[in-house]
């Protein structure tokens, strides 16, 4: 049975991208997308169609990070927690 949630959205409903590695890091890389990597940042580019309608989607992500998008997560949480505290 197909999976009704990716139809028409983008390269026949990819959703497993295939995974490279850069300085310890995984990188997702779909076969639609153009993948940009600079000393600053990585940006990506995807053209996809939703119900007809094309859609330009461009994440731009920098190259060497603070912290993972899971540690920013447990800080928000975190914080919101010691808010209703205190």
């Amino acid at each position: 049975m197909k999976n009704t949630e990716n139809l028409n959205t983008g390269f026949y409903g990819e959703t497993m991208p295939l995974l490279a590695e850069k300085d310890g890091k995984v990188l997702p890389i779909y076969r639609d997308a153009g993948v940009y990597i600079t000393d600053d940042e990585i940006r990506t580019e995807r053209q996809m169609k939703i119900n007809g309608r094309p859609y330009y989607v461009t994440s731009i992500f920098p190259t060497f990070s603070e912290s993972t998008p899971t540690e920013k997560i447990i800080e928000l949480m975190e914080l919101e927690l010691n808010n209703k505290v205190g």
